[in-house]
C-alpha cells in the first residue's frame, strides 16, 4: 500500500503544476527584441507584455509617428519636460540669438550702400624715384673704377680712401681684356691669366702680411690692387697684336711695361698699408708676378 502511494504522488503533483500553469494557447508568440516602443506592449494576466499585430500595423502607416506628444510628457513627467523646454529657450532666444544673430545679421544681412567701403590704403616703404643705382647696388663704383686705372696708366696720384674701397669689377674686366688680347693673337691662355693672377694674389698677400709691422692686408684688397697693376700688360699684348714680341724691340718693351706694372702696384700697397719705407722691398715680389704675366704675352 505504501508503493502504490509513493507511486501516485508524483504524478498528483504534476498534474497539480498543469493546471496551475496559465492558458496561452492561440496566442502568438514573437521576439521582444523586435518591440517598437511601449504602446506596441500589451499586458497579459501574469502582467507580462507581448507584441499585438494590430499595433504593429499601425506603426507602419505612413501618417503615424510613433509616440503621441503626450507619451514624453507621461515618460519624463512635467518636471524634466518644463526644464529641457526652458533651456532650449534661453539658447535660441537669448544667447545664440545675441552674439551671433547680431553680428552676422548686421554687415551681411543689412542692406549695402554705395560708397560705404573705405578706399584702399596702398603704403610702399621703398621709394621708387630715390632708389640707388643698380651698380651701387651691386657695390660697384665706377668713378673709382676710372680713378684707379688713372692712376696706374697716367701715375696719378690717388687717396688712401679710394685705395681702401676695393673691387673685383675692375681686375675681372682687365684680365678679360688681356685674355681676348692674346687670343687674338693666336694664343689661348684664359686659365693661365686667371691662375696666375690668382696665385699671385695669395703669395704677395702672405708676404706683405709677414713684412709690414703696422698693419695687414686682406687677399680681396691684393687682388684688387695687383688686377689694376696689370694695365701695362694689357697694352704690351695689344701692341704684340700687330707686332711680333720675339725680338730685341719686344724685349726692351716688356721690360718697360713690367717697371711700370711693378711701380704702379708697388706705390698703391704703399699707401694702402703705410709701408713707405718697405715700398721697394714689396717691389721685387710683386715685379716677379708681373715677368710671369709678360712671358705669358710674348711667349
Amino acid at each position: 500500500k505504501s508503493l502504490e502511494i509513493a507511486r501516485t504522488k508524483p504524478r498528483i503533483d504534476e498534474a497539480a503544476a498543469k493546471a496551475a500553469r496559465p492558458k496561452m494557447a492561440g496566442q502568438p508568440v514573437t521576439n521582444p527584441l523586435s518591440q517598437t516602443g511601449p504602446s506596441h506592449m500589451a499586458p497579459s494576466a501574469d502582467g507580462l507584455q507581448f507584441f499585438t499585430p494590430g499595433q504593429a500595423a499601425q506603426a507602419s502607416q505612413p501618417g503615424h509617428l510613433g509616440p503621441q506628444p503626450g507619451s514624453m510628457g507621461q515618460m519624463g513627467g512635467p518636471a524634466i519636460g518644463g526644464q529641457i523646454g526652458g533651456q532650449m529657450g534661453q539658447m535660441g532666444q537669448g544667447s545664440m540669438g545675441g552674439p551671433i544673430g547680431g553680428p552676422i545679421g548686421g554687415p551681411i544681412g543689412g542692406p549695402s550702400q554705395a560708397g560705404s567701403f573705405p578706399p584702399p590704403n596702398y603704403s610702399y616703404d621703398d621709394d621708387v624715384d630715390n632708389e640707388p643705382p643698380l651698380l651701387e647696388e651691386l657695390g660697384i663704383n665706377v668713378e673709382h673704377i676710372l680713378l684707379r686705372m688713372q692712376g696706374v696708366a697716367l701715375f696719378k696720384k690717388l687717396d688712401e680712401e679710394i685705395l681702401r674701397d676695393a673691387d673685383l669689377s675692375g681686375p675681372l674686366m682687365i684680365c678679360l681684356t688681356l685674355g681676348l688680347a692674346l687670343l687674338l693673337a693666336g694664343k689661348l691662355q684664359f686659365g693661365y691669366v686667371y691662375g696666375l693672377a690668382a696665385g699671385g694674389s695669395f703669395g704677395i698677400c702672405c708676404l706683405i702680411n709677414v713684412m709690414s709691422q703696422k698693419e695687414g692686408i686682406d687677399l680681396y684688397r691684393t687682388m684688387s690692387i695687383l688686377g689694376y697693376g696689370l694695365i701695362p700688360i694689357v697694352f704690351l699684348a695689344i701692341f704684340g697684336i700687330i707686332v711680333s714680341l720675339k725680338s730685341s724691340f719686344g724685349s726692351i718693351m716688356a721690360a718697360i711695361c713690367i717697371a711700370w706694372a711693378t711701380a704702379s702696384s708697388s706705390r698703391f700697397f704703399a699707401i694702402a698699408i703705410h709701408m713707405q719705407d718697405q715700398r721697394w722691398l714689396v717691389a721685387y715680389p710683386v715685379g716677379l708676378v708681373y715677368t710671369f704675366f709678360t712671358l705669358i704675352t710674348i711667349f
